[in-house]
């Protein structure tokens, strides 16, 4: 019965997605070539408090390309998951506290970068710090040479959650900017200064609003 009340969560969150997404007026800089027709599927980074509108985004200027995310195997976790399936995501389910299956996300994710899918990734995720970024994101540049792409997304108005990632919810009729950072690539191999290098390259580029 869990189960059941959480997919259902998800599809009423993934209505929400759309009702809000339709009267949101969109804003956009594409510092990356995001645009680009010809271009393969982009690892996207963006904080965890700023997902809300990323699946909409996705589908309505991207939605020849397949996307993909990567999600906790929490409860939290499968209603994102649901909630991205209505928009067409297929999901990977990991956890960094669990060595495991953060080890079998990672390889799933892996292959779905191969397959030239967009791959959606919150690097602070899923349970914080806020605004740090966490080591998987790079490892998975390190394993398959994909295109990491910042994507940094600014409300006019929100409400911001009490919640451990500060959460916003874009108000109805609110204006959206979103901008595409300029992307990089890691090496496959690096010394360990190297690698905290990228990924603090990356946590800078994504900014903190």
């Amino acid at each position: 019965m869990a189960k059941i009340r959480i997919k259902n969560i998800g599809k009423v969150v993934a209505l929400l997605m759309r009702g809000i997404g339709a009267t949101l007026r969109f804003e956009v800089e594409d510092r990356a070539g995001a645009f680009n027709t010809s271009r393969t599927g982009w690892i996207w980074a963006f904080w965890h408090n700023r997902m809300f509108v990323i699946p909409y985004v996705h589908e309505l200027w991207f939605a020849h390309i397949p996307g993909a995310i990567l999600s906790s195997p929490s409860g939290d976790g499968q209603i994102i998951a649901d909630a991205c399936a209505a928009f067409g995501f297929e999901a990977a389910r990991g956890s960094s506290s669990k060595p495991q299956k953060g080890l079998a996300a990672l390889i799933m994710m892996a292959e779905k970068v191969k397959e030239g899918r967009d791959i959606g990734i919150t690097p602070d995720g899923p349970r914080g710090p806020v605004y740090q970024l966490q080591p998987g994101i790079i490892k998975l540049g390190q394993l398959t040479g994909g295109t990491i792409v910042p994507v940094r997304v600014e409300y006019s108005h929100a409400i911001r959650f009490k919640t451990w990632d500060q959460f916003l919810l874009p108000l109805p009729f609110s204006k959206v900017r979103v901008i595409f950072e300029p992307t990089m690539t890691v090496p496959r191999k690096m010394a360990e200064e190297e690698f905290e290098a990228e990924r603090l390259k990356l946590e800078l580029a994504m900014g903190r609003g």
